[in-house]
């Protein structure tokens, strides 16, 4: 049973309710946000810290999104040497996986032709997306609990 996975999702979308994310669930966005805090949230805090983010878990997470290439890079090491379950490991290496793999569509549309023209654009967009709304979200987590006693405390 996957139990911290699991833990670790539902922190991150209870701090994404929490900071009151204005990304609809069903978007790109979201999901990428949504995995990124959820490996971040797995690999820095105990089990029993995933079941409630606290302000004290704030600036471990908080540190690690401050880049996306520094954060991909920290994810995998920890995958690869992580003391996780099998079943925990392989949920969370599928994340990163589509985190790393997904694209954003670019396209252009001819209305005189009728013709959509759709390119798949930045791969591993997943990974950039993901890491800069997190540490939006968690910015705003911070400002909506200003008893943090750390050093982004509002």
């Amino acid at each position: 049973m996957p139990l911290a996975w699991l833990c670790a999702q539902d922190s991150a979308s209870r701090l994404l309710a929490d900071s009151q994310a204005p990304w609809p669930q069903a978007s790109f966005e979201y999901r990428a946000v949504h995995d990124v805090l959820a490996l971040t949230l797995l690999f820095t805090c105990p089990l029993e810290a995933l079941l409630a983010f606290s302000p004290e878990d704030f600036d471990a997470a908080h540190a690690l999104v401050t880049d996306d290439v520094e954060w991909a890079v920290w994810c995998q090491g920890r995958l690869d040497d992580g003391d996780l379950s099998p079943a925990d490991r392989e949920l969370a290496a599928s994340t990163f996986r589509w985190l790393a793999a997904s694209r954003l569509l670019g396209g252009s549309l001819d209305e005189t032709r009728g013709i959509c023209t759709a390119t798949a654009a930045c791969r591993g967009a997943g990974v950039s997306v993901g890491v800069t709304l997190a540490r939006r979200a968690l910015d705003s987590w911070a400002h909506r609990h200003p008893s943090d006693p750390g050093p982004h405390s509002v």
